[in-house]
């Protein structure tokens, strides 16, 4: 039986393969759970759990359960926020409206 701070590893869906902790149980056979997956709703038919268990709080942060999976030995990669820099806009040339555009004569063809 999955337990609070139980770690598990996603074993089906686009977590696959990913650690995690149990968060917080919900009705059935379904937990919540949290770590290098996306915090989500989860079957325990979807999890393995492994015999590891890290002492966390019912309804755990994000940061919370990330700590707990480093204590566990987990290596977490950490994820770099670079703020990505607009390029400046160069001024804007007037524009004329199209009925004051000169239109150049269409050049006749020699055939």
């Amino acid at each position: 039986m999955a337990k609070i701070g139980q770690l598990c590893v996603k074993l089906a869906g686009r977590d696959a393969g990913k650690e995690c902790i149990i968060v917080e149980k919900l009705e059935g056979s379904f937990v919540m759970i949290d770590g290098l997956t996306r915090r989500k709703k989860c079957n325990l038919k979807h999890l393995e759990v492994l015999p590891k268990e890290a002492k966390i709080q019912k309804g755990a942060t994000h940061e919370e359960a990330l700590s707990a999976l480093r204590s566990l030995g987990i290596k977490i990669k950490e994820k770099k926020k670079v703020k990505k820099e607009k390029p400046k806009k160069e001024e804007k040339k007037e524009k004329k409206p199209k009925f004051l555009k000169k239109k150049e004569p269409k050049k006749a063809s020699n055939w």
